[in-house]
Parts: C-alpha cells; sequence; structure tokens
C-alpha cells in the first residue's frame, strides 16, 4: 500500500514541477485569454482578465507549501544552507511600505513568496540531473505544442501586425517566445551530449528548437543561441588545471579587449547593427533606458517598490511614456528593472547573492566531471544575457525566479571542497 502511495505521489509531483514550470513561462494561457492578439493591433495586453493565471498560480503556491510540509526535515536543512538568499528576499517584501503601488506590490510579495517557495521545494526534492530531465520534459512540450499552434493555428502561432508572420509558437509574442527556444536549444544540447538512450531524440529536438528560433524572426534570439552554445563548448576550459585555466583567461581577456578596441575603432558596431536590421538605439532601446535612468536618480536607494513602477499613465511610468511618446510596459533590461524596484540598496543584495551563485557554479564545474555540472553556470550566464536587452529578472513570479531560486538552493547543498576548485 505504502510503495503505490509514493509512486503515485513522485508521479503527480512530476507532472506538478513540469505543469508549473509551463505555466511560470506564460506559455498558453496569456496567448488564448487575449485571443491571439499581436503587437500593433490597437490591444493594450494590459487591460485584459488574466485573473485566472493569477487563481492558478495561488493554487501551484499552496502545493508547494503541502509538498514542503510533507518534507519539512529535509526542505528545512536545504533552506538552512542558503542564508544570503534572504536579505533581498526581505528587503523585496518590505517594499510594500515605501512602494509608489502598494496594493499591486502586495500582490507582487505574495506571488514572489509562493514562486521562492516552489523554487525551494524543487531544488530540496530533485538532484540537479532530475531537475534538468523535469526542464527537458517541459521545453520538450512547448516546443511540441507551439509547433501545433504555428502549423494548425496560425492565428495564434504567428504573429500579425508590426511583427505579421514572425512565429511566437505558445506565447503572446515573439520576443516572449525567443529567450524559451534559446533555453530549450541550450538544455537538448546538454541532453543530446549525455543521453544513453532517445540520443537522436533529444538532437531532433536541438534542431527544431534552433527552426524555430529562426522562424521567431528575432535577430538577438539568433545571436544569443549561438553565443549560448559557444558558452557550452568554451566552459570546459574551467575544468581544466588552474594554472592552465588562469592562463587561457587572461589571454581571452587581452584578446576580448583588443578585439573590442578595434571593433569600436573601426566602425564594426555599425556593421553589425546593420547586419541585425536594427540602429545603434536597438530598436530605441537605448533612449527608453535614458528616461529610466533619470527615474533612478529620483528614489535612487530604495527605488519604487516590487511591481510599483511599471503602470502606464496611472504611476510612476508616465514620465517614460510621455517621454517616449509610445506605450512602453518594461525598461526592457532586467537590471535596470530591478534597480528601478529595490533601488541601490535591494539591488545590491541581489548582486551580491547572484554573483556567490555564479561562484558556486564555477566550483561545481570543476570539481564535477558529470554533464549537469554545466547547467547552473549555464543558466547563469542565461540569465545575464537575456536580461540585457529583455528579461524579466525582476519579476520574482516568473520561470525565471523560479529556476533561479532552484539553482541557488541546490548550490548551497552541495560541499564543495577548496581542493576539488583549484586541482
Amino acid at each position: 500500500m505504502f510503495t503505490n502511495f509514493y509512486s503515485l505521489l513522485g508521479l503527480f509531483e512530476a507532472l506538478y514541477v513540469r505543469g508549473s514550470l509551463f505555466l511560470f513561462s506564460s506559455a498558453l494561457l496569456p496567448l488564448l485569454i487575449s485571443g491571439g492578439i499581436s503587437e500593433g493591433d490597437g490591444v493594450d495586453i494590459t487591460s485584459l482578465d488574466l485573473s485566472l493565471i493569477a487563481k492558478i498560480n495561488l493554487l501551484i503556491y499552496l502545493v508547494a507549501v503541502a509538498l514542503i510540509i510533507l518534507r519539512w526535515k529535509r526542505t528545512l536543512i536545504f533552506a538552512s544552507k542558503s542564508i544570503w538568499f534572504y536579505p533581498f528576499l526581505i528587503f523585496a517584501s518590505f517594499s510594500y511600505f515605501w512602494s509608489s503601488l502598494p496594493s499591486t506590490t502586495f500582490k507582487g510579495v505574495i506571488y514572489a513568496l509562493g514562486t521562492t517557495a516552489f523554487g525551494v521545494y524543487f531544488a530540496s526534492r530533485y538532484t540537479i540531473r532530475e531537475q534538468l530531465n523535469h526542464l527537458a520534459w517541459t521545453l520538450g512540450t512547448i516546443m511540441c505544442l507551439s509547433i501545433v499552434f504555428i502549423v494548425a493555428l496560425p492565428h495564434y502561432g504567428l504573429m500579425g501586425g508590426v511583427h505579421e508572420g514572425a512565429a511566437r509558437g505558445i506565447y503572446i509574442h515573439k520576443n516572449v517566445f525567443s529567450p524559451m527556444v534559446v533555453l530549450s536549444v541550450i538544455v537538448f544540447f546538454l541532453k543530446a551530449l549525455d543521453a544513453r538512450e532517445n540520443k537522436r531524440l533529444m538532437w531532433g529536438f536541438f534542431i527544431v528548437s534552433i527552426a524555430l528560433g529562426i522562424m521567431s524572426r528575432s535577430s538577438t534570439a539568433l545571436g544569443l543561441m549561438f553565443v549560448m552554445l559557444a558558452f557550452c563548448l568554451g566552459f570546459h576550459v574551467f575544468r581544466w588545471r588552474y594554472e592552465v585555466l588562469t592562463l587561457a583567461l587572461l589571454s581571452i581577456l587581452i584578446v576580448g579587449v583588443a578585439g573590442f578596441l578595434w571593433f569600436v575603432e573601426f566602425g564594426g558596431a555599425e556593421l553589425l547593427f546593420g547586419a541585425l536590421g536594427k540602429d545603434a538605439t536597438l530598436s530605441s532601446r537605448t533612449e527608453i533606458w535614458s528616461y529610466v535612468m533619470d527615474s533612478i536618480q529620483r528614489k535612487p536607494w530604495f527605488g519604487y517598490g516590487l511591481l510599483g513602477f511599471w503602470n502606464g499613465l496611472d504611476g510612476p511610468s508616465a514620465y517614460v511614456l510621455r517621454a517616449m511618446r509610445v506605450k512602453v510596459h518594461y525598461s526592457h533590461n532586467g537590471f535596470l528593472d530591478m534597480y528601478l524596484s529595490f533601488g541601490l540598496i535591494g539591488f545590491s543584495l541581489f548582486i551580491s547573492n547572484f554573483l556567490l551563485v555564479i561562484k558556486k557554479s564555477l566550483y561545481l564545474l570543476r570539481s564535477s566531471n558529470a554533464i549537469e555540472g554545466f547547467w547552473p553556470l549555464l543558466w547563469m550566464t542565461y540569465m545575464i544575457l537575456t536580461n540585457l536587452t529583455e528579461g524579466n529578472i525582476q519579476n520574482l513570479s516568473s520561470m525565471t525566479w523560479a529556476l533561479y531560486t532552484t539553482v541557488a538552493f541546490s548550490l548551497a547543498s552541495i560541499n564543495l571542497k577548496k581542493a576539488d576548485y583549484l586541482a
């Protein structure tokens, strides 16, 4: 009887994790609720009733808490080993008291705590290898459904308006779909290299992900895709002996700086932007960043609070919208949005823990011979790159935050000896 119960519980947990990651990625439901609207249709997505998604998220959080209670001893051990994670989370929660939009911040705090609870559960329940397997299942489902929508339901699967014909799969915009495609490329590349069974299937999903990335017509995503693949291969240098690694990194740094200076001096930036179909403002992003910096200077220390800035013309974001004379929903830079929300103090708390997680990711890569040893560092690199021109790192209820929490607590639980990573 107990064997059957735990078997059913294990199956439920696997489905729960995959379904939660699917929904955290903003897949399917926003697209269906919107009726397949596209940028340029004249419909403001913020005016849509997304309360169903909020209710489902609350259910996910309740289940996470229940599963944590079920394994409270193991979870408590994991939770106690990552004390540097909590200062930022506490600061974000207390931002309600100085938020420009207190009611919105209060909801954001509930979702942030719930998503963090899910990440802690995911980290304490599964090993990094098992986490990667669940993520592969989730991304495989996303890619398959995206193909179905593109082929059979093009009104939903393809964008109209100003981006007519660009693939968006089961997401509301190609700029939301394309980062998921990049993540899929990374995960299935790792799985294909490691697979003993279903190797052809893993390579198949890898190729399909690249094809969908091309169909999304996102030059940023395509560039990111190949950069991340280069990192997948290049991160092998971190497994070299310490002396050789130091020499290699110094050589790369010297060549990189020299190449960058040559690139700037001889007008390489203009050639690159032209090849990507963009101008030097990165599709007006640099203009947005300039006005966002003005807003940061008004509340430099504590920021505007979690989700306390962007609210159209009814919030502090009105300054940016009037200056740009177009609708702007976020900074198009996750780190700037993080600074907007939490100011220098909160941003410093976040970056401190972020750098600590990167440090531990490097330690794991050097001390592990398994393919999953690459995953934490690749995920952290992906987070950095995707938040430079897009990103939702400041949204503490997203898939990004859930996986960041999972990686942070997973690494905190691993005993990495100094001798292992200096060898």
